[in-house]
């Protein structure tokens, strides 16, 4: 393919990520599933936060457990408005 087709669909993907973006957002989810995906990503950036740590990569442990309380914190949330039971973790 020439580099002006390429260039071409470079420009057509950023035209369609900007509208994407300037879409109106929807409200906050209510998916029951809510709640499960977000103790899974706890439990995904809980492991990535050991093998950072492990390789004395401090600051992105850090940000890693950041993500893991925020994904704890969010996954009890959503469990609560929705009426479940917190996951287990």
């Amino acid at each position: 393919m020439s580099d002006r087709g390429v260039a071409t669909r470079r420009l057509d993907t950023r035209r369609r990520v900007v509208e994407k973006a300037g879409a109106p957002r929807r409200e906050k989810s209510t998916s029951v599933g809510a709640p499960a995906v977000a103790g899974y990503i706890a439990d995904m950036t809980a492991q990535l936060e050991s093998m950072a740590t492990a390789a004395h990569l401090d600051l992105l442990a850090y940000f890693l457990a950041m993500a893991r309380a925020e994904g704890e914190a969010a996954s009890h949330a959503d469990a609560d408005a929705a009426g479940e039971d917190p996951p287990s973790g």
